[in-house]
């Protein structure tokens, strides 16, 4: 056997090198995944590359590498054309482009001779995601290759949509603000904050709030017990007495003076004195019916002696010396008389002007008892009850809102000057912001604010701005004032304040919250259909909402608003990344 040859081994492996020899030269015959020109069953994905690390595809004697070149340039196509064995062809002899069907729209790419390779004579806009067709001739034979390139696209039905919360806008013409960002701070309103303070001294008899709760104003939330207060109401009580007797006497003495006056006009009529005394008959007069009646009586008496005795006198029947005494009575009566008339004319007008003058002045004091017990903070209604509780205070809030400062007890005495109680109106709070001094220039009152929480968005307008500059920060404090009905915003709390200094109109603009990074791109994703696709922008200016672009839509595209992170994590789970 040691002169023997054995022939199996030797034939196992002469077929083995054929079979390997005859696979290598189909596989370059025919390459993975390429498409004729005359298949029109789709597109597909070749997975087969050149040597330039593009997309290669073959047929016959004719082999193109389709490469998308981007390294620190804009993506621009090389078309690399060789033979089958490799060899140059004549870049004369053949005629491409490249048509790429994208979403939205349809590019075609031609191409002229760059060295070594076509180049094509356009940009190859990002997203990298079309149906690419490649049309050549040569020597008179039309060649074409078709591939899908699908990048950051999902699709979503509409179910999908409603699940992941999508919300859509169109992209639009818009006001954009030039802003300026923030920190600030709530604080309470200041013009809506009072310390409660007791205003008398006194002890603690009941409290009825406590810390948190809210109040209306005038509604008691504490009682104390003040002998001060009680001297007070006492003084006031005394003071109301003083004027109803005031008021009585100048009633009495008005009444009198009236009375006295139409006697006198009686009197100046020369009425009978049984005229005057049944008109004045029951009328409170007082010591000047006493005083007058008999001067007049007096002087209708002398008179009439007088004139009885001029007529004698005419006559002769008397002497001229009783005449003469008659006369000098009659004037004497008159003269007393009228003298009497003026003084009680001036004296009832002296003492009714006094009687109004010690009505005034006990008014006077009333209303002076009555303030103090209103400034002790008694409402008019207990000013006026005549109740013998006087030693009972009855404290009130001021105003409606909320205590959150609480500093009493029952029990406790409390001084006149203590700040029992911090009450304030929470409907309103305050935003405060430090504003640089550089900017100082572009700041005016009424300017739009924009203020964020963890949880909101609010709006309000720039209401204050400090006319002092802080020496150690050289800021200017600004300040907001914002609605707080639903007492939401707590004092305290840090904010991002957006000063908007300007605004001026943009062609478009997209939310901000739209915005994703892809890659290294800025994106919104635009909706087709179904699908959804990134599309790389160019940005400008924004705002605290939105954000200009300045490339990459057009007006009207339709894109992801809200919730766009879900579309970015979707292509980022599917792989549609790229990949040529």
């Amino acid at each position: 056997m040691s002169g023997k040859i054995s022939i199996g081994p030797i034939a196992i492996l002469i077929v083995g090198a054929v079979l390997a020899y005859g696979i290598l030269n189909m596989e370059k015959l025919t390459p993975k995944n390429s498409q004729r020109h005359d298949d029109h069953k789709g597109y597909g994905k070749t997975e087969q590359r050149g040597k330039h690390g593009g997309w290669l595809f073959a047929e016959r004697d004719f082999q193109v590498e389709v490469k998308i070149y981007e390294d620190g340039i804009p993506p621009q196509f090389r078309v690399y054309i060789t033979s089958h064995e490799g060899e140059a062809i004549n870049f004369k002899e053949i005629d491409l482009n490249i048509v790429l069907k994208r979403l939205d729209r349809t590019d075609t790419i031609d191409f002229k001779p760059s060295g070594e390779y076509l180049l094509g004579d356009k940009i190859v806009a990002e997203p990298h995601s079309f149906d690419m067709i490649v049309n050549a001739k040569w020597k008179g034979q039309n060649f074409q290759w078709k591939l899908s390139q699908i990048e950051g696209r999902a699709e979503f039905s509409p179910e999908a949509i409603k699940n992941a919360g999508l919300v859509f806008k169109k992209v639009s013409s818009a006001k954009l603000a030039s802003t300026i960002q923030l920190p600030g701070e709530i604080v309470l309103n200041e013009e809506k904050l009072v310390h409660i303070v007791p205003r008398v001294n006194g002890v603690v008899k009941k409290v009825f709030k406590d810390l948190g709760d809210r109040v209306s104003a005038g509604e008691i939330i504490a009682i104390l017990e003040s002998q001060e207060l009680a001297d007070s109401k006492v003084g006031y009580l005394a003071r109301i007495k003083q004027v109803d007797l005031a008021k009585t006497d100048l009633g009495r003495e008005t009444l009198i003076f009236d009375n006295t006056r139409q006697m006198l006009e009686l009197l100046e009529n020369e009425e009978d004195l049984e005229v005057i005394d049944r008109q004045l008959n029951g009328r409170l007069i007082g010591k000047n019916r006493e005083l007058l009646i008999p001067a007049y009586a007096k002087l209708r008496l002398a008179k009439s002696i007088h004139l009885q005795e001029k007529e004698l006198f005419k006559k002769g029947i008397t002497a001229e010396s009783g005449y003469l005494l008659a006369w000098k009575d009659y004037k004497s009566a008159e003269a007393r008389y009228i003298a009497l008339r003026e003084k009680i004319s001036y004296d009832g007008e002296w003492s009714l002007r006094k009687k109004k003058h010690t009505l005034e002045i006990n008014q006077l004091n009333l209303e002076t008892a009555s303030q103090k017990l209103l400034a002790l903070g008694l409402v008019p209604e207990e000013v006026e009850q005549n109740e013998q509780r006087f030693t009972r205070y009855e404290l009130r809030a001021t105003l409606n809102g909320t205590i959150i400062q609480k500093h009493l007890t029952t029990g406790e005495a409390v001084n006149n000057d203590d700040e029992i109680f911090l009450l304030a109106d929470l409907s309103e709070v305050w935003v405060n912001f430090a504003i640089p001094e550089k900017e100082l220039n572009k700041v005016r009152l009424g300017q739009k604010v924009i203020l964020k929480t963890e949880s909101r968005i609010l709006h309000a307008k720039l209401s204050y701005l400090s006319s002092v500059i802080d020496e150690k920060t050289r800021t200017a404090t600004g300040r907001a004032v914002i609605p707080n009905i639903k007492g939401e915003l707590r004092a305290g709390a840090y904010v991002t304040v957006d000063l908007i200094l300007g605004e001026r109109k943009v062609p478009m603009v997209v939310e901000l919250d739209a915005i994703q990074n892809f890659r290294d791109w800025s994106v919104v994703f635009v909706k087709y259909g179904s699908l959804l696709e990134a599309r790389p922008l160019k940005l400008g200016e924004k705002d605290g909402n939105k954000v200009e672009v300045l490339q990459g839509l057009k007006v009207g595209d339709q894109y992801v608003a809200k919730n766009s992170y879900v579309v970015k994590a979707e292509i980022e789970k599917s792989g549609a990344t790229h990949s040529h």
